[in-house]
């Protein structure tokens, strides 16, 4: 798998791709835990806005955050 860093305009370009899901990863300050908020099924409206038929929310230690990932993946994501 080839990883390569891209610039805003770069995405802005990427129009025609189906958006299948966003995974958003932040961090509690007070836990130190990861939260996950995996969204799927993104559907633009409005122009502006982007709504999700479904939405989840997981929080994980730092070593268990790749494991929920795929697992999110697998059962949500990729399943259709």
């Amino acid at each position: 798998m080839k990883i390569e860093e891209i610039r805003i305009r770069d995405r802005i370009r990427m129009r025609g791709l189906k958006n299948k899901g966003i995974i958003e990863i932040s961090q509690d300050t007070k836990t130190s835990d990861f939260v996950l908020i995996i969204s799927k099924g993104i559907h633009r409206r409005w122009l502006l806005f982007n709504f999700p038929e479904g939405m989840w929310r997981a929080s994980r230690p730092k070593e268990q955050v790749l494991e929920a990932v795929k697992d999110f993946l697998t059962e949500k994501i990729l399943k259709d």
